[in-house]
């Protein structure tokens, strides 16, 4: 392809290499690594200090063309597990772009709240390659995620791709996000009892507290829950259990709407398992009754509950003390690999909880003020059934550009805080 940067790494000399970079056309901010089945991007700005160097140089270049290679393989891993076979040239090539940190990551995507990871169409980010997709060279669907994203997130992400691609059936959400994460608990090499386990205790303590109905409120496919990838996981985790991975993969590829038709999706179930959707979901919660919450991941359920991550997203603009909130954010996302560290999930919570830890300048409102996009869209979206609040909350949101215009920072960010505060919680 003419305007991909294919890059050997080893043996390279400085002035061929320029001479490659070159040939980087329309991705001219990246430095691509051709695989089988994936072209993994790196950012070309990114790079250590003895880049001045060929020596240097090319054991960077080699170190990337490792990390694109074992990228490939966990790709792979994805399409043995769901016994799928990929073809790029039917399908096309998926490109993978990583970004050296989850928040220019989220600064490019315009996803402020997203943690490093998404799946999506590639000219939401890359306009320039959009004739590319139009010729079928690449797949439509890109891969986006950042240098300390986990294998758990790279599987997760590549079985959307998989499925996209090569399973069209649109399944309900539960369904479609359960199996990525399901996918992703199997592959990463992390024990089942740190993640699937840790996830199977959320699911019941979401289930006592708040008791959802699968196909009422997990069955559209927009109709986005908190645990919606949990509980996907959990309800695959039973039916395998029940009937073998691969009925359930026969299943899932039976799959097609429309869904509003409940009595299609419960033949489907009892051609599949000899029950329809009601009686396997009471099998399912009666089998989650057994299972054994931990004080460990009663801690972690209610710090998820709580969104104090997305707190700090969208508090970071305005944070005085930016890196030691970093530090903390970084220590209680080990909930991501089904770990939890209470005492950091703890003082994050109470950092941010302090509205004297803003720092209330020209600068931090500006940023701040930006930010305020994606706050109201999350808040909108979030709260989307429930007009009055949303109501409220744009009656205060409409102050903060008024605030900045007149300069008055410390209303803006303790006004800005509050409605963080308020609006970005768990459903009460």
């Amino acid at each position: 392809m003419s305007k991909r940067l294919l890059i050997l790494g080893a043996g390279l000399i400085f002035s061929a290499l320029l001479a490659v970079l070159a040939l980087a056309g329309a991705l001219d901010d990246w430095l691509a690594f051709e695989a089988a089945d994936l072209v993994v991007h790196f950012p070309r700005a990114e790079g250590p200090p003895q880049l001045g160097s060929a020596d240097g140089l090319g054991l960077y270049l080699r170190s990337l063309r490792s990390e694109a290679v074992r990228l490939e393989g966990l790709f792979h891993s994805a399409e043995a597990f769901l016994q799928l076979d990929y073809d790029p040239k039917a399908q096309g090539e998926v490109y993978l772009f990583i970004y050296p940190s989850l928040e220019e990551y989220q600064e490019a995507s315009g996803c402020l709240i997203c943690s490093a990871n998404v799946g999506g169409f590639l000219p939401i980010f890359q306009d320039e390659v959009a004739e590319l997709i139009r010729s079928g060279e690449v797949n439509p669907i890109a891969v986006y995620l950042t240098f300390d994203s986990t294998e758990y997130v790279a599987l997760h992400e590549f079985t959307h791709v998989l499925d996209f691609s090569l399973i069209p059936n649109s399944p309900p959400t539960f369904l479609l996000e359960g199996l990525a994460s399901y996918v992703g608990y199997r592959l990463d090499g992390v024990p089942n009892e740190w993640q699937l386990g840790l996830s199977e205790q959320f699911v019941k303590l979401f289930l006592e507290g708040y008791g959802p109905s699968l196909f009422q409120d997990y069955f559209a496919r927009g109709g986005y829950w908190k645990f919606t990838y949990e509980v996907g996981a959990s309800f695959i985790n039973f039916l395998v259990a029940r009937g073998g991975w691969e009925s359930f993969l026969q299943f899932y590829r039976d799959l097609r709407p429309p869904y509003d038709q409940r009595e299609r999706l419960e033949a489907l179930f009892q051609r599949h398992y000899g029950a329809g959707l009601s009686e396997l979901e009471a099998e399912w919660k009666q089998a989650l009754a057994e299972v054994e919450v931990t004080a460990n991941a009663r801690a972690a359920y209610e710090f998820k509950l709580d969104q104090v991550l997305a707190r700090y997203i969208f508090l970071r603009p305005l944070l005085a003390d930016p890196e030691r909130a970093e530090e903390l954010f970084e220590a209680a996302r080990t909930l991501i690999e089904g770990r939890f560290d209470e005492a950091a999930g703890a003082a994050l919570r109470e950092y941010l909880s302090d509205r004297e830890n803003l720092l209330a300048t020209a600068a931090t409102t500006a940023r701040a003020l930006r930010y305020s996009e994606y706050l109201q869209s999350y808040v909108q979206d979030y709260h989307r059934d429930r007009p009055e609040l949303i109501q409220a909350f744009e009656a205060e949101f409409a102050k903060l550009p008024r605030l900045y215009a007149a300069r008055a920072f410390e209303d803006f960010a303790s006004l800005y805080w509050e409605l963080v505060q308020t609006y970005v919680t768990w459903r009460d």
